[in-house]
């Protein structure tokens, strides 16, 4: 929507018509809206607002917004900021609800955190439960007014919803015009009707591969957890994988109250890694070893390694990170199925912060191994091309995990809206073009470093999403297209990531079955590693 005019029509069109704005959803009743006028700015609380004198923080204009009748406008020059405001709605806000927001950016750069950024969020507490901070799918740069929209299932909330919109710990200017939330309804798939022509991915460059052919120096496999005894290996190699990313963690590297117990811990687990590399060996497979628990590090809940940031009280030391890779690289630098040393899993940190920590572990690393690749992961950046290491024999790694609403449906009790794929979801129409959207900045790197290889350390589609077969079948076929090696997430570790499980008919979490043939996943799954020459 390029003009303040045509938003508010296409609004209007699309409330009469009840077009779909998700998969399997249409707006139902209007529970409440805010256009943020000077009446209702006054109502919330939020009318004096103005920039402190340093020109950051929330103001209110009411003159400002689409249709010049009042935005709330969020400023800050870096990083290191937080301005958020919080607006009670004051309606009955329950069960599964549409919300809408017509939102501009002028910009907004990277958050520190991946959930940082510009946010319209609406977190709520269930009973007896954790409060949750559900948000909307944020972006950053520059654009002009659009509508940005989520839905979610809050049940009968014991505390919550409320609104927080504003800018989180990132630089750039971000204006809320206006919010709606609806009940929804369901409408069948067969009503769901696909836009024409996706015209961000047609901008897109494709790939080195998009008419045919396969890079000869990528590898295909999977991620691995904690079972990978003789005949698990040999499996996995007749299913066609050449490498795998072996997880260096555990509870006990987790629960580690001090240095010395996680340094134990870790000598532990490297001898236990050290009996899969040789079957590995055996099998033709070579191995990632994938530093997945941190010294030092907060492990979230979704596996990532939060390092303390000075936001958060202290920078972190990397001199134990350090140390733990002497002692990896000292202990595996001649094994034959060494391939490359992912230095941590997920790291959640600003990058300028990482890439001197990567310097560091890397200059350690090529004391005792010179010829090793070392893999990097790069967090929660766009521009990933301004983040690339002025080091030699790197590998950089992203994980795909979008749209995590259907990659991720119900997990750790959240997000349990089932979306189709391909479909809407959260309002965006999802399919292997939007996937190259959500690759872009990855496809940018490639392209301004063309010769740096790219492994996708872990992509998945949780067993019981709709069409998760279809996108694992486009996720791999995007990184043939563009070279780029993979590992899948996971082989035989949690049932709800691997191939070999579906589950009974409620999809409820622990409700999944060891499949009695190959599910539509695992011949997805195969159909890719096929593409492996045969030894």
């Amino acid at each position: 929507m390029n003009t303040p005019a045509l938003s508010a029509f296409a609004s209007a069109i699309l409330l009469s018509l009840s077009l779909p704005v998700s998969a399997a959803y249409v707006r139902g009743e209007l529970v409440w809206k805010c256009d943020f006028t000077p009446e209702e700015a006054a109502r919330y609380g939020v009318a004096g607002r103005s920039l402190d004198a340093t020109g950051r923080g929330a103001e209110y204009d009411a003159r400002g917004g689409a249709a010049g009748d009042g935005v709330l406008r969020f400023r800050s020059p870096a990083q290191d900021y937080e301005i958020k405001v919080s607006v009670q709605p004051g309606a009955p806000l329950a069960g599964t609800l549409l919300v809408e927001a017509d939102v501009r950016g002028i910009g907004i750069g990277d958050g520190v955190r991946p959930w940082n950024g510009a946010k319209v969020m609406m977190p709520f507490t269930p009973p007896g439960g954790e409060t949750q901070y559900p948000q909307m799918p944020n972006e950053n740069g520059s654009f002009d007014w659009k509508t940005w929209s989520m839905v979610r299932d809050f049940g009968q909330p014991a505390k919550g919803p409320s609104l927080v919109v504003g800018l989180e710990f990132a630089a750039g200017e971000f204006e809320v015009d206006a919010v709606r939330i609806y009940g929804v309804r369901e409408i069948p798939d067969a009503e769901v009707v696909p836009p024409a022509v996706n015209e961000v991915a047609a901008r897109i460059p494709r790939g080195p591969y998009a008419r045919g052919g396969a890079n000869p120096a990528a590898r295909r496999g999977t991620m691995v957890g904690y079972r990978m005894e003789e005949d698990d290996v040999a499996t996995l190699a007749s299913w066609g994988a050449n490498l795998i990313r072996l997880q260096i963690g555990g509870p006990a590297m987790v629960e580690a109250a001090t240095t010395d117990a996680w340094f134990v811990a870790l000598s532990n687990r490297l001898d236990w890694c050290g009996g899969v590399m040789d079957r590995c060996a055996r099998h033709g497979i070579k191995v990632v070893l994938d530093l997945h628990v941190g010294p030092g590090c907060a492990v979230s809940k979704n596996a990532a390694n939060l390092l303390p940031k000075d936001y958060l009280g202290h920078a972190y030391d990397p001199a134990d990170l350090v140390r733990a890779w002497r002692i990896i690289a000292s202990r595996f630098r001649d094994h034959p199925a060494t391939y490359g040393y992912d230095l941590l899993n997920e790291p959640s940190v600003d990058p300028e912060t990482w890439r001197s920590i990567c310097r560091k572990v890397i200059a350690a690393i090529r004391e005792i191994d010179p010829a090793t690749p070392c893999v990097v992961q790069i967090p929660s950046v766009t521009d990933k091309a301004r983040y690339r290491l002025d080091e030699p024999n790197v590998i950089y790694s992203p994980h795909f995990y979008s749209p995590n609403e259907l990659t991720h449906c119900g997990v750790g009790g959240a997000n349990t809206i089932r979306w189709s794929y391909p479909g809407y979801i959260n309002g965006v129409w999802w399919d292997k073009e939007q996937l190259r959207v959500a690759l872009k900045p990855w496809i940018e790197f490639q392209r301004a470093h063309p010769d740096a290889p790219i492994l996708v350390g872990e992509f998945s589609c949780i067993l019981w999403s709709k069409g998760a077969d279809r996108w694992i079948r486009d996720c791999i076929e995007l990184f043939e297209e563009y070279g780029w090696s993979w590992c899948y997430h996971a082989y035989r570790e949690w049932p709800a990531w691997d191939v070999e499980y579906t589950h009974d008919p409620d999809w409820s979490i622990g409700a999944w079955v060891k499949a009695e043939s190959d599910t539509a996943r695992k011949r997805e799954l195969l159909k890719g590693l096929s593409r492996n020459p045969r030894h």
